[in-house]
């Protein structure tokens, strides 16, 4: 049995969160749907999904997108834990029967994320600060929420960027994965996006050696949540067991 990760490009994988769960002792199982790896037919070997970031709009047309929406609509009713990241929310949206958008302006950089009176309630986000810099790169935005799903955190501009259905499905907007180095990788890739937004490099790069610590020990914190109580391994062990 294994955790099955979602990876959309070679820039936006699962990175630090991945690497945290192998370590915990999760097995790993990575499809790397842009460049034609194929996604299990069905949900039989897998005990919880995690669906990665990527370049991609949530309404392109690869041939991958039916197929993983089809499988996060399946692991939802299978009440299988599911975390999904930044392209990886609007999927998850979609495939649940939300409603995604471009935003009006990209957030790329650092904003600030505040919880909800739920996200400050709930383990997953248990010693988050209520308000505080998180790191993003997203053009488009869920703009419905699928049914009986639940806003955890917003931005000014994002109004999800962190919600939750029932117990085992989960997303966020923004980025808790990435390295440092990740941030001057993507500002040389999207260096179109930047100049066509007069979005300055060098206030992002200057942001991330200011926030960067904070961030890694933020999003270690939230890993173990993820690790613990969204995938704990006794869940897993004891299924393996039946």
């Amino acid at each position: 049995m294994a955790l099955l990760i979602i990876e959309h490009s070679e820039r936006t994988g699962s990175d630090r969160l991945g690497m945290r769960l192998r370590n915990d002792g999760h097995s790993l199982q990575v499809v790397r749907v842009h460049l034609g790896e194929k996604l299990p037919e069905n949900l039989q070997e897998i005990d919880g999904i995690v669906t990665c970031g990527g370049p991609q709009p949530p309404d392109c047309d690869e041939p991958w997108v039916e197929p993983e929406l089809a499988l996060l609509k399946a692991a939802d009713e299978a009440q299988i834990p599911i975390l999904g990241i930044c392209l990886g929310c609007q999927l998850l949206a979609r495939a649940l029967g939300g409603k995604v958008s471009p935003l009006p302006n990209p957030e790329i950089g650092w904003f600030d994320v505040t919880l909800s009176p739920t996200g400050r309630e709930h383990p997953l986000f248990a010693g988050q600060p209520w308000c505080g810099p998180t790191f993003q790169w997203h053009h488009w935005q869920v703009e419905t929420l699928p049914v009986d799903a639940v806003i955890l955190a917003s931005s000014r501009q994002c109004k999800a960027q962190a919600w939750m259905r029932g117990i085992n499905t989960f997303a966020v907007q923004y980025h808790p994965e990435c390295e440092r180095s990740t941030v001057t990788d993507w500002i040389k890739d999207d260096s179109r996006t930047l100049h066509e937004y007069s979005i300055d490099a060098q206030t992002i790069e200057d942001d991330s050696d200011r926030f960067f610590p904070d961030y890694i020990r933020l999003s270690d914190r939230f890993f173990d949540c993820v690790s613990q109580i969204l995938m704990p391994m006794s869940s897993r062990l004891s299924r393996q067991r039946v």
